[in-house]
């Protein structure tokens, strides 16, 4: 699903203009990837937990020549799923079989 087709899907369920949809959802993710990039957790209760993560440098090698070539260390994003998340997805492929 897209971003579109996400606030085509919400605007439909919650009788909203569109417009007004796409801003809540780009003003929405704004938010949180502002409080990712200040090191802050960002917790969504019933859908899961945004984390930043620190990585580690590493080496890896490059598919095509086969040479070494190191990864900087970098900042990145973990989500940990709610139960409630969880429990959706696994009773909607109980439901689908």
């Amino acid at each position: 699903m897209t971003k579109n087709e996400l606030a085509r899907e919400v605007s439909v369920s919650e009788k909203l203009h569109l417009s007004t949809t796409v801003k809540a959802i780009d003003g929405t993710l704004r938010v949180i990837k502002e409080a990712l990039a200040k090191g802050e957790v960002v917790v969504i209760r019933g859908f899961g937990t945004f984390t930043p993560v620190e990585v580690a440098e590493r080496t890896a090698r490059n598919f095509k020549t086969g040479k070494p070539l190191v990864i900087p260390a970098h900042t990145s994003v973990k989500l940990r799923a709610s139960k409630e998340l969880v429990k959706a997805i696994n009773e909607g492929k109980e439901a689908a079989l």
